[in-house]
């Protein structure tokens, strides 16, 4: 079939919390295909309920699906294809044994090494926060390596080296393995300073040392497309395959995200308030993380609101049982949109907020409206609205508690599922009170990921090919008539927050 552009085109792949992406496009423009399919997980028989672990033969054959459906929908030649990008979510791991073969495969979901991120935390918690700005230690790739020392001896003796997620598939795809710093900040395995491998980490974390691989900056050409994963892929053998990093920065260039002082929100199944650094800047309460961004000279403070697309997928999946989500979305949206502000005196506390990163816990929430029921019995799109303004007032709050100690944000720009709701696009812009500009796909990391890709076979500058991501936003500005009426349904929502902090599960 013939190309539909002249232009030179890239792929894209995602492994993300809760499905795999992949797209075909340009180096910044819209996409010719975006394809995607859920990601399967299971949870191993002699692991706690916590457990969460992928097969990794299923995923990778998975992978090639998807990037096939996306290569057929797209009109574009495999040969037409300069290059591949791979992209992640954050704190997925990967570990493999002397063969190379993987001992342990699992996503950002697993939570089984809980005690041994106790024990980290005891041991060296202070030291992992200094040399990656992350914590705790429960979310660390250390936490895992200290569980498989633990409970799965044997293997532990045959453990080679570690990796994220995207490192794995670029592993699948070329035959080499390399860490990408923004990637192995997150999980704890590189240095936030300089980007090097944190293997010093080893025996403060009770380890013995682990091989690390050697990192590398996002844009690199980690290799090029063996012959049997160019055939799973549908690509070209020798396709050259570049590392992306970490998805919540590779999102941040899909938003145009990347001078200092910016500010990007992804509200996918969770949501992240990213702010652009030039120079690292700390927490010093351990609230907040310090990472790399996919820019070399660039880093980024980031404010946690916690999971945001998981909540409202439970949400609308316990109040109907539609098939088709695509279009109950649709008409979620437009049912909510017509819910005035303040959703009838429903609130929702769903669980986003603000995550304090070193105290993660469990917390009181729920959906709070007004009683008896005979009065005005709140129906699923009032449920809706008032979840929408719970995520738009959470990303307020991280965004507020980033500049307390950064100052004021010189703009802001926000993508994600999430924001393909034209209903939460409106809310957050009155929340925030601010102009937004919007992804208009909803898509931020795949556009992050194909202008990498470009940049890594030498089309363009990341950081150029950024900017030109930010001149495709869609602005959408406060409300004037709104601001006031959500400035006070925000500080209503913060107060009856903490109330419900004093209430004991």
């Amino acid at each position: 079939m013939a190309a539909r552009s002249s232009r030179p085109m890239f792929m894209a792949i995602d492994f993300g919390t809760s499905h795999i992406r992949a797209a075909i496009g340009p180096a910044y423009g819209r996409p010719l295909s975006i394809a995607r399919e859920p990601v399967s997980y299971k949870t191993p028989a002699d692991g706690p309920d916590t457990a969460v672990e992928f097969d990794p033969d299923s995923t990778w054959k998975l992978v090639g699906r998807v990037a096939r459906k996306a290569l057929s929908e797209s009109g574009v030649a495999r040969s037409q294809i300069r290059s591949v990008a791979v992209t992640s979510q954050r704190l997925g791991l990967v570990m493999y044994g002397q063969n190379t073969r993987e001992l342990y495969s699992g996503p950002n979901r697993d939570m089984r090494a809980v005690f041994q991120g106790g024990q980290i935390d005891a041991s060296a918690g202070n030291m992992l926060w200094q040399m990656t700005g992350h914590g705790p230690g429960m979310l660390s790739a250390w936490s895992k390596i200290l569980w498989l020392k633990e409970e799965r001896p044997e293997q532990y003796e045959n453990l080679r080296t570690v990796s994220g997620l995207a490192d794995w598939l670029a592993y699948r795809m070329t035959g080499i393995l390399l860490m990408e710093s923004s990637l192995a900040c997150d999980s704890g395995l590189a240095l936030v300073a300089t980007g090097a491998p944190a293997t010093g980490l080893a025996p403060h974390a009770g380890v013995s040392e682990v091989d690390l691989p050697q990192t590398c900056a996002s844009g690199t050409i980690v290799g090029k497309l063996v012959t049997a994963s160019a055939r799973t892929l549908g690509l070209d053998p020798g396709t050259p395959v570049v590392a992306a990093g970490s998805d919540s920065q590779v999102g941040l260039i899909g938003l145009g995200v990347s001078e200092p002082e910016t500010s990007g929100v992804i509200a996918g199944w969770s949501a992240a308030v990213l702010r652009v650094k030039p120079l690292p800047s700390f927490d010093d309460t351990h609230a907040m993380w310090t990472g790399r961004h996919v820019l070399s000279d660039r880093w980024v403070m980031e404010a946690n609101a916690g999971e945001m697309g998981g909540a409202y997928d439970w949400l609308l999946s316990i109040t109907g049982d539609e098939k088709d989500r695509e279009a109950l979305l649709r008409r979620i949206d437009r049912q909510a949109a017509a819910i005035e502000p303040g959703a009838n005196g429903a609130a929702a506390y769903l669980g986003p907020s603000f995550v304090h990163m070193s105290n993660v816990s469990l917390r009181t929430g729920g959906l709070i409206f007004p009683v008896p029921l005979s009065f005005e019995p709140p129906g699923r799109a009032t449920l809706a609205r008032a979840a929408l303004e719970n995520f738009a007032f959470a990303i307020r709050y991280n965004a507020d508690r980033l500049a307390m100690l950064n100052g004021p944000s010189h703009s802001f720009a926000a993508g994600g599922g999430l924001t393909k709701s034209k209903t939460f696009r409106d809310v957050l812009a009155a929340a925030m009170g601010d102009e937004i500009g919007f992804s208009r796909s909803g898509e931020t990391t795949v556009l992050g990921a194909l202008s990498i890709a470009a940049s890594g076979v030498d089309e363009g500058e990341i950081d150029e090919l950024a900017q030109r991501r930010r001149r495709e936003l869609s602005v959408v500005s406060a409300d004037a008539g709104l601001r006031g009426e959500y400035d006070d349904l925000y500080h209503a929502w913060r107060e009856r927050e903490r109330r419900l902090a004093d209430v004991e599960l």
